[in-house]
């Protein structure tokens, strides 16, 4: 499934594409765009349902107002009411989000299998004590 690839864009630090990018490649973007989908939501309840600190939720929230792709809305209850929803632009996510569950989901098997045979070769320090071992063996057959 290959896509038709565009000319490299500038990705130079502060160029628009880069930032859009860091945007959407930060963890906690692609999962608050995930929760907010199916519409607005409290800063607790979402706070809860990614299992992160409100100090970071707060910070990425705050960007991703900047962005343009998410609203907060204030209620003036006791006690205050805050809800998190996506605008139109930060609903435009969505797909690529989706895809990219859709990739993690149908490469897990794999990428654990090649993580199960990485972590069972041995250690570069293993490599080279063995290699340097092997080269010592060898020196002491040659001088025999």
């Amino acid at each position: 499934m290959a896509l038709e690839r565009r000319p490299a864009a500038d990705l130079g630090k502060g160029t628009p594409t880069r930032e859009a990018l860091e945007r959407l490649a930060n963890r906690w973007t692609v999962l608050i765009a995930y929760s907010l989908e199916d519409g607005p939501i409290r800063f607790n309840d979402l706070k809860s349902r990614l299992g992160v600190s409100a100090q970071v939720l707060t910070r990425v929230l705050r960007d991703l107002e900047r962005d343009g792709l998410v609203t907060r809305q204030v209620y003036a209850e006791v006690p205050v009411r805050v809800e998190y929803a996506l605008t139109s632009l930060g609903g435009t996510m969505c797909s690529i989000v989706h895809a990219v569950g859709d990739w993690a989901e149908s490469t897990a098997g794999a990428i654990s299998e090649a993580r199960l045979a990485y972590d069972r070769r041995p250690s570069p320090a293993q490599t080279v004590a063995t290699g340097a071992a092997a080269m010592r063996d060898a020196g002491r057959q040659r001088s025999r």
